[in-house]
């Protein structure tokens, strides 16, 4: 599929709720770009993301569901106990099994994002445990998209950004906030205010 807009896939887990706050909270409203975030959920807990990182952020925040058609200015949620993956612009969804023991829901969505978007996909590991998203970058990086990773300095775990830092060299390795500045400069908005936290 050819998209007129940049996917922007955002993994993260264990200490990955401080970054999503502040990347949230200075997402422009009218980006050109679509925002997919894969956190770790757990599988059998309704997560309440949504309702939390919807304080920071006036840009819509939709939980994916199997079938959606992906549209720009808004962030989609990964629900919990699914796998996603994307085709042709629109969300596929199926149950997490139970043999699945070891979670790597980001490897799974970037690595589709990877041959769906190309040039129009750009995968972010924030803090988190494992190696998840390691593959996947690999897949976005061979497909032309852009890779950016937490400096591992800034997380709380850092395991998983480092895992890509030592073995992909991302494009980018930066604090959460410096990440959104330069995914705003890729995607061609030139100016951009913070928005205030919602009370």
């Amino acid at each position: 599929m050819t998209y007129d807009f940049f996917i922007v896939a955002i993994g993260s887990s264990a200490g990955g709720l401080s970054p999503l706050k502040d990347i949230s909270s200075i997402i422009p409203v009218k980006a050109n770009a679509a925002f997919v975030l894969v956190p770790h959920l757990v599988a059998n807990y309704k997560s309440n993301l949504d309702i939390i990182l919807s304080k920071y952020t006036n840009t819509p925040i939709v939980r994916a569901s199997h079938g959606l058609r992906l549209q720009s200015n808004t962030i989609y949620l990964l629900p919990e106990n699914k796998i996603m993956t994307v085709k042709d612009g629109l969300f596929i969804l199926r149950e997490r099994r139970s043999n699945e023991i070891v979670n790597n829901a980001i490897d799974v969505f970037f690595s589709s994002l990877a041959i769906d978007a190309k040039e129009k996909a750009i995968g972010v590991v924030l803090s988190g445990c494992g190696q998840d998203g390691l593959s996947g970058v690999r897949q976005i990086a061979i497909n032309r998209g852009l890779v950016m990773v937490q400096d591992p300095k800034t997380a709380e775990f850092p395991y998983m950004p480092n895992s890509i830092v030592k073995q992909e060299h991302p494009d980018y390795i930066l604090s959460p906030k410096e990440i959104v500045r330069k995914i705003i400069d890729r995607i061609g908005i030139s100016q951009v205010k913070e928005e205030k936290i919602k009370n």
